[in-house]
């Protein structure tokens, strides 16, 4: 953790002047990855591009921070799904036999970005999962998108599964405030990018909201985490980022890890595999702590 991370200091976010956002590309639509598809084995310098602050989009709200998550094998079950052409159908295959690293997928570097307070956050094996960023107000009306450096891992896919792809699907929370907390959070204070499973054999979906929306193909029904994001306070209508995470999607390097024999996904191209970080893992690592272990001094949850 870093030393300048105090409880004092987390606590000026909601008070720091507004500044002018760095980055090294304009403004962007959504939160997403300088970077989202890489070859396996490849190790990338990336970043998380926040492409504005939270809503009204007519008088956007200057973005403070960010929280960034990573499904991770080893301690938590990821949702699984496997697209053979027909579309994702969900599977209790392990992850372990599609691709290696398990954890890890992405890992802050310290280059003094915009953002002064940051950290990794961490497993209880001490695995790296994600990281957060803040301490600072951004005016994006007048600015661009803000960019938070990080290394996504040099994932490799085994060579004896079908996999010509594997993406993985983040779970991100922009903050314009940290005064309200994730359970009457909106998105005008905490703006989020979530996974939502919604394909077939997964347990417990439809995942949606207590007001259907048929526009957005969100339907009437169950979260699936605590920080699904919504546009009201009471929790009830779906927030601009439902449903529309980031990803990063590493791609089989096929002329040194060809496709075994006998594939048959995607008229026998290989199958694309999509990894979704578990409610549980959302649920207990989305929110900040002064520790990368979610103890300690908890910021906002």
């Amino acid at each position: 953790m870093s030393p300048s991370i105090t409880t004092k200091k987390l606590a000026l976010f909601s008070l720091t002047g507004v500044a002018l956002a760095v980055a090294s590309q304009g403004a962007v639509a959504h939160t997403r990855f300088e970077t989202n598809t890489v070859v396996e084995g490849t190790k990338v310098h990336n970043q998380v591009n926040v492409g504005h602050g939270c809503p009204p989009a007519t008088a956007r709200k200057s973005s403070m921070g960010t929280t960034v998550i990573f499904p991770n094998a080893v301690s938590f079950s990821p949702v699984i799904g496997i697209d053979s052409g027909a579309g994702k159908v969900y599977t209790t295959t392990a992850a372990a036999d599609y691709y290696s690293p398990l954890f890890g997928i992405g890992t802050l570097m310290r280059v003094g970005g915009p953002w002064e307070l940051t950290d990794n956050k961490v497993d209880e094996k001490g695995n790296k999962d994600g990281f957060w960023a803040g301490g600072k107000a951004y005016d994006q009306t007048i600015s661009t998108a803000i960019g938070v450096e990080f290394y996504s891992a040099a994932v490799t896919i085994k060579p004896e599964s079908c996999a010509r792809s594997v993406t993985f699907y983040a779970a991100i929370a922009d903050f314009c405030s940290i005064d309200v907390p994730g359970a009457t959070a909106k998105d005008e204070e905490v703006l989020y990018w979530s996974p939502i499973p919604n394909f077939e054999g997964v347990p417990g979906q439809p995942f949606g909201a207590p007001t259907a929306d048929e526009a957005r193909k969100i339907p009437a029904g169950p979260s699936y985490s605590n920080y699904d994001g919504y546009a009201d306070a009471a929790h009830t209508i779906a927030g601009d980022g439902w449903g529309s995470p980031a990803t990063l999607k590493v791609t089989r390097n096929l002329t040194k890890n060809p496709l075994p024999a006998g594939c048959t996904g995607n008229g026998g191209a290989g199958d694309d595999v999509h990894v979704y970080p578990s409610a549980e893992q959302i649920n207990k690592e989305i929110p900040i702590w002064s520790n990368p272990n979610q103890t300690g001094n908890v910021y906002w949850q």
